[in-house]
């Protein structure tokens, strides 16, 4: 009777402290300021970042040409924020300021017309202001390249502000420090980054290279959802990520103490097993297969293996990875997010990779069978073979490197991180251009249950392009059941194959 009583007692209080469900949305938060890129001005609404559409085309402002707005109702609510740079380009139409510059401008305008006194809540207890962000002026005062870069936006500044209205420079530098530590990636409806935004309620967040909240967009509105189940919540250990944790612990360690000040020593840091196997060769071991460390830094030493003792590695063989590595090292140089803008930003799965395909495939050939999965640079290999070859529309190319992919992408990013949701919706979209039906089925299917989670049902990368793919999934699989059942496998791979064709060669 007591342990009757007892569950019925916890279960009372988890009610009663609010049961936080996986996938629960912890906080949302409007802009306090943000900022399209100038690349992809005209593709969206200045206001709520929507499309343009056939049933709602954007339109431009007709003062300056350069803003363009989905309806009256954003171009009113964007007028506050657009009547400056409006009169500006209207001037000087062939002028293009940087996009941190225009940032920056906006956000000391804003400050100067009042925005000191803009007050976000986090939840019933606490709220912030701009003047509540952290600065790290005194970091910034010693970091010559932030120095720099605040100088190369100075040319702008005046012309977007007038001299008259730039901070003194203490001011200035702890308004740029608020900006560079504070500051989101804006990311568009398919995670593609699409500008700079700052929001005061979600900078309470702190980091972590196993972040346990994911950070999302609904137009330039932020939402945090949680990755695990609280029995109650507290905002202090929600973390996220600043960075793509993909990388190696020493990568990361470097980044976030140039970028935000500070030493990450978080679970994943201390996992001495996880950053090990980021710089790994094969088991020579017959039957093993398991990740053998190798150190980089050019001593020349490999590991046993931790699973079966294994030793006889042939003379070289450190040098040879390291070789290997530093190759791979550089090509992968132009996919490495650093751009000091796009801050708070998890590189994307989806890569574009500046080299084409012949040179991955040339990268990959000579990782051969040396490096183990699971390394670091094998997987980032892998992943830009596998984006240059659905680049070319080459699909059979990309189905063998993306299935090897997978294990590595779920080993760096965990099991539930929408980034393995959105890994295995391409990767099941390779599948299906390859038909092979049912494990794109089964891939979309729980890409569904991650990426519900992480981004909301509602998410248009969910409730779009996702349930279209599991239509199209069930649908051939259905079809190829009947087939199967009507002609044989043999005949009813052929008969799907020659209606592929067919569907490739009407699009």
């Amino acid at each position: 009777m007591r342990d009757i009583i007892s569950v019925r007692a916890l279960s009372a209080l988890q009610k009663k402290r609010r049961l936080v469900k996986r996938g629960d949305e912890i906080l949302t938060s409007k802009p306090f300021c943000f900022v399209l890129e100038n690349s992809v001005i005209g593709q969206y609404c200045e206001t709520c970042l929507a499309t343009a559409r056939k049933e709602r085309l954007l339109s431009r402002c007709k003062g300056c040409w350069r803003a363009w707005y989905c309806s009256d109702i954003c171009r009113d609510l964007g007028e506050t924020q657009h009547r400056h740079e409006c009169q500006l380009f209207r001037d000087r139409p062939d002028y293009r300021p940087k996009d941190f510059a225009r940032f920056l401008a906006r956000l000391i305008r804003k400050l100067k017309e009042g925005g000191e006194d803009v007050v976000e809540r986090i939840d019933a207890r606490r709220s912030r202001r701009f003047r509540d962000l952290m600065s790290h002026s005194k970091e910034i005062e010693k970091d010559q390249k932030r120095l720099d870069y605040l100088a190369e936006m100075m040319p702008d500044l005046q012309v977007l502000l007038g001299k008259s209205n730039i901070p003194e420079r203490e001011e200035l530098i702890q308004i740029f420090g608020k900006v560079m530590v504070n500051s989101f990636c804006l990311l568009d409806h398919h995670l593609k980054p699409v500008g700079t935004s700052l929001y005061l309620a979600a900078s309470i967040f702190d980091h972590s290279c196993a972040p346990n909240a994911f950070v999302s967009f609904v137009g330039s509105k932020l939402v945090v959802r949680t990755l695990v189940e609280w029995p109650e919540l507290h905002l202090d250990m929600v973390h996220i990520s600043y960075l793509d944790t993909m990388n190696s612990r020493e990568h990361r360690r470097t980044f976030l103490q140039d970028s935000y000040y500070f030493a990450c020593d978080c679970r994943l840091c201390r996992d001495e097993e996880h950053a090990r196997t980021a710089s790994s060769i094969r088991c020579r071991s017959k039957a093993c297969g398991t990740p053998v460390h190798v150190d980089e830094s050019g001593t020349g030493w490999v590991d046993p293996c931790g699973a079966c003792g294994f030793c006889k590695f042939p003379r070289g063989v450190a040098y040879e990875y390291i070789e290997v590595a530093e190759y791979t090292r550089a090509e992968l140089a132009d996919l490495d997010e650093e751009n000091p803008i796009r801050l708070r930003c998890s590189v994307l799965i989806c890569l574009n990779p500046r080299p084409g395909l012949e040179v991955w495939r040339d990268v990959t050939e000579a990782q051969g069978a040396l490096l183990h999965p699971l390394n670091l640079w094998r997987s980032k290999s892998l992943e830009a073979l596998v984006t240059a070859s659905v680049n070319m529309r080459q699909w059979s190319a990309a189905l063998a490197p993306a299935r090897e992919n997978e294990a590595a992408i779920r080993h760096y990013y965990g099991p539930k991180h929408p980034y393995v949701g959105l890994y295995l919706m391409k990767l099941a979209k390779i599948e299906l251009n390859n038909m092979e039906w049912h494990p794109a089925l089964e891939h979309l299917q729980e890409a569904e249950e991650i990426l519900e989670a992480g981004l909301g049902s509602n998410h248009p990368l969910v409730f779009v392009d996702l349930t279209w793919l599991l239509i199209q999934a069930s649908e051939e699989c259905r079809v190829d059941i009947q087939r199967s059942l009507m002609y044989g496998r043999a005949q009813a791979t052929s008969a799907a194959g020659r209606s592929l064709a067919a569907n490739r060669g009407r699009s």
